[in-house]
């Protein structure tokens, strides 16, 4: 990460994010060396690398008790990761269940990596290394919960980590819950919140669980395809990449790639193409890259032709990548 500064944050003996009473705090973080120190008391073990090409602004409410704790979270590009050693130097196991509000979110854990959007969700487990980058103004919610909340959560955790999860009605549930679970009239009446809690955590095992059975019946050649998009990702930038390189990166034949995705009604050209697209629009889309011209932009994404990255990019969107541009300077002076 070229350009990035990175802090390492191990945390003061693991303590977690601990409010007074139930009652919501909430606090605006100016510049990242605050922003560390505060997810470093509230998330420890963690390193931090700094995106923001301005001054790093981020605003938190948390709202923690029991053995749950939530938090909404809005901040500038920048990026956590979790190593081993560090994934080993923790305390304790838990889950962390994320919704994404607004921007985007880059996810990796156990060799998979998903791009979340707005509406979105994914799970991570804080035992094993993972890795999250944040689009600038990224909005998210996350729910932190230990294993025990989860029954089976260690036979389903391997399947779900880095993941998109899929949408269901017990998720949207859950999502609802937890939003209320902020209300501060929940600091006046702590029975009521631990209800809420309760239902939440239900709420929030159907979900994996369906999520899970819902990955099985995918079968494999859905998870080759979401490896093939994690190796899109991995060398977006290298203009060469194409099918032979998504067959050997596979282990399959040409031949056998195509029939693969021919399955899934795609091929291998436009995989390519739509990932590398949507990159480049959340990368036109983040204010960090306002002053940058759009023909870097899509040359750093693997484009090396500009005429062909613009007809693509209205193509899929129905705009020019400059009126895109334009689109959202537009919303962001309203």
């Amino acid at each position: 990460m070229t350009g990035a500064s990175v802090i390492s944050t191990t945390g003061a003996g693991g303590r977690a994010l601990t409010m007074s009473g139930s009652n919501v705090q909430s606090r605006e973080l100016n510049g990242f060396r605050d922003w560390t120190d505060f997810v470093n008391s509230s998330f420890p073990w963690l390193e931090h690398r700094n995106h923001c090409g301005s001054t790093f602004v981020a605003c938190v409410s948390a709202f923690s008790f029991g053995s749950g704790s939530i938090a909404t979270i809005k901040a500038g590009a920048s990026e956590v990761l979790r190593t081993r050693p560090l994934a080993a130097a923790a305390e304790s196991g838990h889950i962390k269940l994320l919704w994404q509000l607004a921007g985007t979110m880059e996810v990796e854990q156990d060799r998979r990596c998903a791009v979340i959007r707005r509406g979105q969700s994914t799970a991570i487990d804080t035992t094993r290394s993972y890795r999250c980058r944040l689009s600038d103004g990224a909005h998210f919610a996350v729910l932190t919960l230990p294993h025990g909340a989860c029954p089976g959560w260690q036979r389903i955790s391997q399947k779900l980590c880095g993941t998109a999860l899929a949408e269901n009605n017990s998720l949207r549930a859950a999502f609802g819950a937890v939003m209320a679970l902020t209300d501060p009239v929940f600091g006046e009446r702590d029975e009521v919140g631990d209800s809420v809690l309760r239902a939440v955590q239900s709420l929030v095992t159907t979900s994996l669980h369906q999520s899970a059975h819902d990955l099985d019946k995918a079968g494999p050649g859905s998870a080759r395809l979401r490896k093939a998009e994690q190796h899109i990702l991995a060398r977006i930038a290298d203009p060469a990449l194409d099918p032979d390189d998504l067959a050997a990166a596979l282990c399959m034949s040409r031949r056998s790639l195509y029939m693969l995705f021919k399955e899934h009604r795609l091929t291998p050209s436009k995989m390519i193409h739509d990932v590398r697209l949507q990159r480049c629009r959340q990368s036109l889309d983040e204010p960090a890259n306002r002053s940058r011209k759009i023909t870097d932009i899509a040359f750093d994404h693997g484009f090396s032709d500009y005429a062909t990255f613009s007809r693509l990019f209205k193509q899929q969107f129905g705009v020019t990548p400059s009126e895109f541009r334009q689109q959202g300077r537009g919303a962001s002076m309203s």
